[in-house]
């Protein structure tokens, strides 16, 4: 959940610091943050916005125009446990995700939207969807703010989904917000530039200063003029793209960015993409197979960057990336056999990630960070957490294991983490506060990359007392990923280690020197358990292992 109250003040402590020698930061009897001219006040709050393509939910009513897999009572199992299952899923991840504006795709009908409002724990109050083209799947939406005014865009086509127009009251303020859902990829980029155009001419018909995003599916990545221009499948348009030319997300053949938008003339309507405000690497919100995209987007006009109504809050676009929704590396779709054709199994949640960014009423002001509050957690709750930047406070943290970069940190019983590229910062046998600013998550194993902060405390601890021991636990849990390993003994066969009754975990070594002959008798000791597709004994060291002589045999 969002600490709006820490955002704020965090807020106006930036935004105070800029304007210092302008205005006084006063600190009140209350504790409220005030200045001349304040943008911020007491009585306004941040406001979360979202998007989110759930997957195909389905009702239970047979409309006739359900895709095959989904038709209520049908052989592929699409029934009452199986929408309970699904609502279930798609509910804990919105109640994590815990927006105030949620733009959602891929839902059949306000029955559906229904459904899933029941089971969040803080049900919405306004909830809408563009029902009026039977369509198979829909644009909905859901507010904690009021919708004062709803319209459905019509795109040319049978098939083609109506874009889902709601106008938001916020602070007295108004906020337009345009839903999307595009054709698909098995489409050309034809099939998507009637969504673009009508989309662009319902834009042109606002104000010139108005407060709006245009979010969900577009099925385009942000930079989609560079990467569908050689794929002569997509690229049947002479390199001209829906998001990029139509939308005016480019400017002479360059991603526009937020200094371009925010020195625009009058006349002219060039957006920003939110995608930009991240790395390379966090920019993709869907895999398939091993290549990953960015089909979802928030994307954000000059209102929301000037000096009234709502503004967009610097650097607070993200992707929600919790652990639970990953098997290994690959994201937990819903589940279905026969490639995602046949029955359902009742597992996973959708194929792709939600989006957000945060907005506020007031000035717009360039941050270098997100302002993210602080949060104190146990190193458990980061396998929850988003990844990315983060800002989370870590108590006395045992620094239990240290080969080159990787360091293994692990709080008293609890759960054990990997900080990789920290080996100045930390040392082995002694407890640390920390402060984590950034987590990632290389092939399934996830990752500390940065620290603000490092207080050291308690020293010469017995490290002993935080490592496993094989026989009061499964070394091929996901729990265990991370965790040292005091003493295994086992057999060495074809790159696995075979130990106790039945059991087997993957042994890996970057230098391959360090690996036992096949049939050896080994004991390893002091060892860490990695995760590369699947979780693995690391071995680093020579004095990490003992070999007996060749005993498969005997």
């Amino acid at each position: 959940m969002i600490d709006r109250w820490v955002i704020l003040l965090e807020i106006e402590k930036k935004n105070a610091l800029k304007l210092a020698g302008i205005s006084i930061l006063i600190w009140l009897i209350c504790g409220f943050f005030v200045y001349s001219g304040a943008a911020f006040t007491t009585d306004h709050e941040v406001i979360s916005l979202a998007s989110y393509n759930v997957e195909n939910l389905f009702d239970l009513k047979k409309d006739s125009t359900e895709y095959p897999g989904y038709i209520p009572g049908g052989r592929d199992g699409w029934n009452r446990e199986m929408l309970n299952t699904k609502l279930d899923h798609l509910a804990r991840v919105i109640d994590d995700l815990s927006a105030d504006i949620l733009a959602l795709q891929e839902v059949e009908s306000g029955r559906a939207l229904a459904s899933l409002n029941g089971r969040l724990r803080k049900p919405y109050p306004y909830t809408i969807i563009a029902d009026r083209k039977p369509t198979t799947v829909k644009c909905a939406l859901m507010s904690r703010y009021p919708v004062v005014e709803v319209k459905e865009i019509a795109v040319p086509g049978k098939t083609a989904r109506n874009i889902l127009k709601a106008e938001i009251r916020i602070a007295d303020h108004s906020f337009v917000v345009f839903n999307n859902h595009w054709k698909s990829k098995t489409g050309p980029e034809s099939r998507r530039l009637p969504y673009a155009r009508a989309l662009a001419d319902a834009i042109e018909r606002l104000d010139a200063d108005a407060d709006f995003v245009i979010v969900g599916d577009l099925n385009s990545n942000y930079n989609e003029f560079e990467t569908f221009k050689n794929t002569k499948e997509l690229n049947d348009t002479k390199g001209t793209t829906g998001i990029n030319h139509i939308l005016n997300t480019v400017r002479q053949d360059r991603l526009v960015s937020e200094r371009m938008l925010n020195r625009q003339m009058q006349n002219q309507t060039y957006l920003y993409n939110l995608w930009l405000e991240l790395k390379d690497e966090r920019r993709w919100s869907t895999q398939f197979f091993s290549h990953r995209s960015s089909p979802d987007h928030i994307i954000v006009s000059p209102g929301l960057y000037d000096n009234k109504g709502v503004s967009y809050i610097d650097n607070s676009f993200d992707k929600f990336d919790p652990g639970y929704l990953f098997r290994g590396e690959r994201i937990r779709r819903w589940q279905r056999t026969k490639k995602g054709r046949g029955r359902h199994l009742g597992e996973g949640f959708s194929d792709h990630l939600p989006i957000f960014a945060w907005l506020a009423p007031g000035p717009f002001s360039y941050r270098p960070d997100a302002p993210y509050p602080e949060k104190t957690l146990p190193i458990a709750a980061l396998y929850e957490s988003k990844t990315g930047r983060v800002n989370y406070h870590l108590n006395r943290c045992a620094v239990i294991y240290r080969h080159r970069k990787y360091t293994i940190i692990k709080q008293r019983n609890g759960r054990a983490i990997l900080a990789y590229g920290t080996d100045e910062q930390l040392r082995q046998g002694q407890i640390y506060d920390l402060t984590v600013k950034y987590l990632k998550r290389y092939y399934g194993m996830l990752e500390i990359t940065k620290f603000a902060s490092v207080e050291s405390g308690e020293k010469r601890i017995d490290l002993t007392e935080f490592f496993i021991r094989p026989s009061n636990r499964s070394l091929n849990d996901s729990a265990s990923v991370n965790e040292v390993v005091l003493r295994i003994k086992g057999f060495y066969r074809n790159g696995w280690l075979y130990y106790g009754e039945n059991r087997k975990i993957r042994l890996f070594a970057r230098d391959k020197g360090l690996l036992p002959d096949n049939g050896s008798s080994v004991i390893l000791k002091n060892i860490r358990i990695g995760f590369h597709r699947h979780p693995e004994l690391v071995l680093e060291s020579s004095r990490q292992i003992i070999v007996n002589r060749v005993t498969e045999d005997e």
